[in-house]
C-alpha cells in the first residue's frame, strides 16, 4: 500500500488558509512538509492497482508513484479501479480527472452510487468520455477484488464497515433527516489472503462503534482519522464555528480521543492519516507529535509504503 496523499480536504498548505502551519510550509520551514489530499494506492500483485478515494490531486498522485505510470501500451495503465469510502467531494471529484481512462471499476455503497448519479452527477457527466463498471460495497458480504480468474494471492479481500449515516453537505436536501439505514461513510478492512494479515483503513471517524472497534482490534496495521488534534481547533483560530465533532471527526487528543482509543488496540502499527492543515502534529518536533511517537503512533506522509 502506498500513501498518495496524507492531508485532509484542501491539502497542506490549504490555498485559502493563512494559519501558522500554512505560513510555515510556504516559507520553506524544514519542520513542515507540503502534503497532497488523502488517498491510497493498494495492490495484491503489484500489477493491478486500486485507488482508495480519488480527490482533486489525483493526477499529481499518479505521477508521484511510478507503479501507477502508463505503459507499456500507449493507453495501457495499471490502474484497475477506485474504491470510495464516501461521496464527499474531496474523495470523488478526482473521478472527473480520470475520464481519459478507457474503463475503470468503481466501488462504493449504494448511497454513494445514487449520489454520483444525482446530487453530484459524476456518472452522467462521464458517459460520453469513458465507460465504467460499478461494484457495490456492503457490510453484508466480503468483496474479492482483482483480475478475473485470479488466484487468492492476486486478490484483495475487502470487508466493509459502516462508519456514518451522515451525508455530505451538498446532499442535505436529498437525505434530510440522516436516515440511519443509509450508509454514507465506511471504513475498509483489506485482507491479504496469502499472509492472513489485514489492514484497517478509517480516514474519517466521529465515533468508534463496537463494529469499528472489532475491526481495529483484529487488524495488523491500522490507518485512522488524524484530522484534528483538539475538538475546538478551528474554532479557536477563528477559521470556523464548527467543531471537530460537527464536522464528523473524533479529535486525537483529550479524554476519549483517538490517541486514548488506540492505546487499547494491539495492532503492530498504528498510523494517523487525513490530517488537517491546522493540526499541530504536522510540525516535526512539536509537543503533540512527540507525544504520539512516545505512544507508538505513527503519522503518515506522502510516499509512505506499507506491506501487510
Amino acid at each position: 500500500m502506498r500513501v498518495l496523499g496524507t492531508a485532509a480536504g484542501g491539502g497542506f498548505p490549504q490555498w485559502n488558509c493563512a494559519c501558522s502551519n500554512c505560513k510555515q510550509v510556504r516559507n520553506g520551514n524544514d519542520a513542515f512538509q507540503p502534503l497532497l489530499q488523502s488517498s491510497l494506492a493498494v495492490s495484491a500483485n503489484e500489477k493491478e492497482w486500486y485507488l482508495i478515494n480519488a480527490g482533486p490531486d489525483v493526477h499529481k498522485q499518479i505521477e508521484s508513484f511510478p507503479a501507477l505510470h502508463a505503459g507499456p501500451g500507449i493507453r495501457e495503465t495499471p490502474l484497475a479501479g477506485v474504491i470510495l469510502t464516501d461521496a464527499e467531494l474531496d474523495h470523488t471529484i478526482g473521478l472527473l480527472s480520470l475520464r481519459e481512462g478507457s474503463c475503470l471499476t468503481i466501488y462504493g455503497t449504494e448511497m454513494v452510487r445514487e449520489t454520483l448519479h444525482s446530487s453530484f452527477p459524476v456518472f452522467p457527466m462521464l458517459k460520453d468520455y469513458c465507460t465504467w463498471e460499478w461494484q457495490c460495497l456492503s457490510p453484508d458480504f466480503l468483496l474479492r477484488v482483482g483480475p478475473s480468474g485470479g488466484s487468492d494471492e492476486e486478490m484483495l479481500l475487502i470487508e466493509t464497515v459502516p462508519v456514518s449515516n451522515k451525508p455530505p453537505l451538498y446532499t442535505q436536501i436529498y437525505d434530510e433527516g440522516n436516515n440511519p439505514e443509509n450508509i454514507w461513510e465506511v471504513g475498509l478492512v483489506l485482507h491479504n489472503q496469502k499472509s492472513g494479515k489485514c489492514l484497517a483503513y478509517f480516514p474519517t471517524l466521529d465515533v468508534i462503534t463496537p463494529a469499528i472497534e472489532a475491526s481495529l482490534k483484529k487488524a495488523d496495521i491500522i490507518m485512522v482519522d488524524g484530522t484534528f488534534w483538539s475538538e475546538d481547533e478551528l474554532v479557536e483560530m477563528g477559521a470556523t464555528k464548527r467543531d471537530a465533532k460537527s464536522m464528523g471527526h473524533l479529535p486525537i487528543g483529550g479524554r476519549g480521543g483517538i490517541a486514548e482509543k488506540l492505546a487499547a488496540i494491539p495492532a503492530k502499527r498504528k498510523i494517523l492519516i487525513h490530517i488537517n492543515n491546522s493540526n499541530p502534529i504536522l510540525e516535526m518536533g512539536s509537543l503533540e507529535r512527540n507525544t504520539l511517537e512516545r505512544l507508538g503512533i505513527e503519522i503518515a506522509y506522502d510516499g509512505m509504503e506499507v506491506e501487510v
